[in-house]
Formats: structure tokens, sequence, C-alpha cells
């Protein structure tokens, strides 16, 4: 290459500096981000944001507490993110502070150059000094609002939903036969030893319930989080698709896992 083509490849790279850096930049206030990831790699998150630009508003939640916390933020550059947890009253009570990242820490995202995918940062409580370490993977995104995500169901009400999803998820980790029977929609149709079966009623599921809540099913439903799931006009996803509920809330397909 001869030297003023060296120094003219050199001014277009001065000159284009995002040829060679990727950035997070959507403006999609009709889409939910969600992701899910951890604070010091023992309490497990679930967090959904709306990005508008370098406008930021979202809610997350502690897969302990299933209480949603409002947040509010900005993304700088293109990967700067800062979010205000907000309570009731707007006032700020933490704050998370953060990038989007290239590369993915964890590996989860292989080699791939990454945007939007992956925050990594530190979180803070306000008028604390620590600082703890959090990690956020995208799970993809939904259309709808933070007040109205389950609308494609035909749902007229979140919370309703988000209740007995809840209800179902806890049955699971207590292993309360009743209580999950109770939130199924019968009939339902699952396969049992490779052959499909119908159950009829609560009685019937509680009598098979080892063989639809399998060990590897529960250790599935229980490694998700019961908000901010996927959505589409066939129902509302939990754990990758082996449950998923209906405009009421009531679980209307259930896949085990052997």
């Amino acid at each position: 290459m001869s030297r003023p083509s060296v120094f003219l490849f050199a001014l277009i790279a001065t000159l284009l500096p995002h040829a060679t850096s990727a950035v997070c930049s959507k403006n999609e206030p009709g889409y939910l981000w969600n992701y899910v990831g951890d604070l010091s790699k023992d309490l497990r998150i679930k967090m959904t944001l709306v990005f508008s630009g370098s406008e930021l508003k979202g809610r997350y939640v502690y897969a302990s507490q299933l209480k949603d916390i409002e947040l509010k933020g900005r993304v700088m550059e293109g990967r700067e993110v800062t979010l205000d947890e907000l309570d009731a009253a707007g006032r700020v009570t933490g704050q998370f502070i953060g990038q989007f990242v290239e590369k993915d820490p964890r590996g989860i995202f292989g080699d791939s150059r990454l945007e939007c995918d992956v925050i990594v940062g530190t979180w803070q409580k306000s008028g604390f000094a620590q600082k703890r370490p959090f990690y956020l993977r995208s799970e993809g995104a939904t259309s709808g609002s933070l007040n109205h995500r389950y609308g494609n169901t035909g749902a007229t009400h979140d919370d309703l939903i988000d209740r007995n999803a809840q209800t179902f998820w806890e049955g699971v980790q207590r292993g309360d036969k009743n209580a999950v029977a109770q939130q199924i929609r019968y009939p339902i149709e699952v396969t049992l030893g490779k052959k499909p079966n119908t159950l009829r009623s609560a009685a019937e599921l509680v009598k098979q319930y080892d063989a639809v809540i399998t060990p590897a099913t529960r250790k599935a439903i229980l490694n998700d989080v019961p908000r901010y799931m996927f959505v589409r006009d066939e129902g509302v996803m939990l754990a990758n698709g082996i449950v998923w509920f209906g405009s009421d809330g009531k679980v209307i397909s259930l896949m085990p896992l052997p």
C-alpha cells in the first residue's frame, strides 16, 4: 500500500469511530427488552427495559421477593448506563451504573460482538458505601408497555397473570401438589413416558404429579422468574416454553422434561 493510501485509510478510521466499536442504540418505545442476571452472583434478578433513544425506563425484581421496583435512567455514548431505582414516591433508593459490553464476560454469547445484549457494572443502595457487582443478559424483546405487556393474549389485567404465575411457581418451589394443580386449566394434555395423556381435573394432576413435575421440570421452572415473561397471542411463556399461561394466568400447556 502506498504512503498516500495508508494516510487516507488512517484518516477514514479516525472519522468513523463507530466502524470499529459497536454501540447500543435503540429507539423502540413500544418494545420491552427483558434481562436476567444477578447481584453479587447470589441474588437473582430480572429486569425489563424500554429504550427511547438515550432515555431508559423499566422495572426489576428479585427472584426471592417478586416485587416490582421502578427504574429510570439513560444510555450515554452508546455504552454507559445509569439506572436510578425509585420508590413509590419517586425517590431514588439505589442506582445501577454499568456498561453495555462488547464481549460477554461469562461466555454465554460466545465470542459474538454484542451491542445491547449484556450489561455489567455495580449497584449501590442510596446512603451506603458498599457497591455490588451485577450482570444482566438479554432474553429478547416483546411488544407492549410497562403497564400492559400481556395484551397480545387478550388479557385485560397484567396483575392477574403475574399473580397466578407466581402462585404456580411458588407451589412448584414448595412441592405443593394441590397449589400447583389449582393453577392449571383443564383438560390439559401432557406427555408422560413418551405417551400423550389428558388430565381432566386437579385430582388427576395431583395423582400424576411426580411424573408431570419431574426433577428436571422443577429445576427448569425455578431457574426462571415469573415476571416480565415473553408473550405472544398464544400465551405467556415460562421456562423456555415448558409452561405457557393463558390470558387468565392459568397453565394451558405443560411439557414435562424426562
